[in-house]
């Protein structure tokens, strides 16, 4: 502010000092030259250009201006046959009168600051007695809250004496209960000595007893034993069991008991199911072959069931496949590319598409939708080219012969499109080998899948359906649902 003042003087002090000496060079010239010639002051320049670009006019400015337009009005109005030259203008006291504003200005300005200066002193001293004041009560706080710690502690000796001479008396009973209870207990087990020299006695003659009668039982269990051996032997079928390299003669199928049964729904598991026991069969010996059993399998997961097509092929023992009652989807599948395949003529076969159940957003179902398209290369291409077709063209014919592209044959017409290789007219099941029970024993662990529970439910509109369960990444089912029994 004080640079700002001091720059402002300086221009005002150059202002006038040009004014005087124009005012002065404007005397001193004839009046006839004023007209023609008459330079333009700095001051009215530097107001012109102001103007000019909009910004406001300092207040010096301003005033020198007047004060040169006044003069040289003056100089313009007198008579030029006038003798006596026109009194000089003196700017001196003007000068002088602003110089002692500014310097009263100043000196207010230095009051005001003194003032603010006093008032915010003023203020500091207050707070500073504030804090004195709050550091004085907090001292006393302290000293308060000290005393009353000294009165808490004092109170907790007392009470602890108090508390150890309790305990003192309670040790002092304990001690005294402790010799009774020593003294009761050598009563005691005086009296548990002759007690057990009683029972030993009792268990002495029980034993006796017990001799006698297991004596009995034994004569009864060898006669019951000696029964149960003879109904075995006749509920059997004793003779030893019988493989063949080449099972199908005549139109007869004689299966061994080296089988394994597919029937319902191919769900997560099945596959390991399959595998492991065709893994059994072939390290029991791969000289006879394994028969895989469907009796009703709508299809189901193609994971799970290109396991069991791949574990087929990679078999060092043959597999061959009976149908007996349905294959559909994924099951036909099995059987369609089986190395040999047994069905009896009544027996239905069904192929469609893959189906699956999408979700996501676009991109994700374009990628699902990849996946489906890929499973259906590598499940239903060698499916077409066993029949010696196209996969397009088998699709074309799946809906040639069905509206919803469910393609089903009987057996005995399935051979002529290579579903199915022998129709079989009678199977003789050499497996077996006990009498079969009115009431089903329960199956051995592992021989039923319990990864899925299989339960029937109702639906709100009194249709019964089978929830099936969730697949795994990247899997798709393969099944035959033509009511809408399988529902995820």
């Amino acid at each position: 502010m004080k640079t700002s003042l001091f720059n402002q003087r300086n221009v005002t002090k150059n202002i006038v000092i040009s004014l005087l000496w124009f005012t002065l060079d404007i005397n001193a010239q004839p009046q006839e030259e004023l007209r023609p010639v008459r330079p333009v002051p700095r001051a009215v320049q530097e107001q012109a250009t102001l103007k000019a670009t909009n910004k406001p006019v300092p207040l010096a400015t301003q005033l020198s201006t007047k004060t040169l337009v006044a003069t040289n009005s003056l100089a313009l109005t007198q008579p030029k046959d006038s003798a006596t030259p026109p009194p000089p203008i003196v700017v001196y006291d003007d000068e002088t009168k602003k110089l002692a504003q500014e310097v009263k200005k100043l000196q207010l300005e230095q009051s005001k600051l003194t003032l603010e200066y006093e008032k915010a002193l003023s203020k500091l001293q207050q707070e500073k007695e504030k804090l004195l004041l709050e550091n004085e009560l907090q001292t006393a706080k302290e000293s308060q809250l000290l005393a009353e710690l000294n009165a808490t502690k004092a109170r907790l000796e007392v009470e602890n004496d108090i508390y150890e001479h309790k305990q003192k008396q309670i040790l002092a009973y304990l001690s005294s209960e402790k010799d009774k209870l020593a003294l009761q207990n050598a009563i005691q087990e005086e009296k548990n000595k002759q007690q057990e020299l009683q029972f030993k006695l009792a268990t002495a003659k029980l034993d006796y007893e017990s001799l006698k009668l297991n004596f009995e039982k034994e004569q009864i269990e060898a006669k019951v034993t000696k029964r149960s051996k003879d109904e075995e032997w006749e509920s059997q079928v004793n003779k030893p069991k019988e493989y063949q390299n080449e099972p199908f003669v005549n139109g007869k199928l004689m299966i061994s008991d080296r089988k394994i049964i597919l029937d319902g729904p191919i769900w997560p598991g099945m596959a390991s199911y399959v595998i492991e026991r065709i893994e059994y069969f072939n390290n029991k010996t791969s000289e006879y072959p394994i028969f895989l059993i469907v009796e009703y399998c709508p299809g189901g997961s193609v994971m799970e069931g290109s396991r069991i097509l791949k574990a087929m092929k990679s078999s060092r023992a043959p597999i061959y496949v009976v149908l007996k009652s349905l294959a559909a989807s994924m099951a036909a599948a099995i059987v369609t590319l089986a190395e040999r395949s047994y069905a009896l003529p009544d027996a239905i076969m069904v192929h469609h598409q893959v189906w699956g159940i999408s979700w996501g957003n676009q991109t994700e179902q374009r990628e699902q939708l990849k996946v489906l398209e890929e499973w259906s290369q590598r499940i239903m291409q060698p499916i077409a080219a066993k029949m010696g077709l196209t996969l397009e063209e088998l699709i074309r014919k799946m809906y040639e012969n069905n509206s919803r592209g469910d393609w089903s044959e009987f057996a005995n017409q399935a051979v002529k499109y290579h579903w199915i290789d022998y129709i079989i007219e009678d199977i003789h099941d050499t497996s077996y080998t006990k009498q079969p029970l009115e009431k089903e024993e329960p199956k051995e662990e592992g021989q039923e899948i319990t990864i899925v529970a299989h339960q029937e439910q109702i639906d709100s509109e009194g249709n019964r359906y089978m929830k099936v369960p969730h697949l795994r990444p990247m899997d798709v089912y393969h099944l035959y649902n033509p009511d809408n029994y399988y529902r995820y």
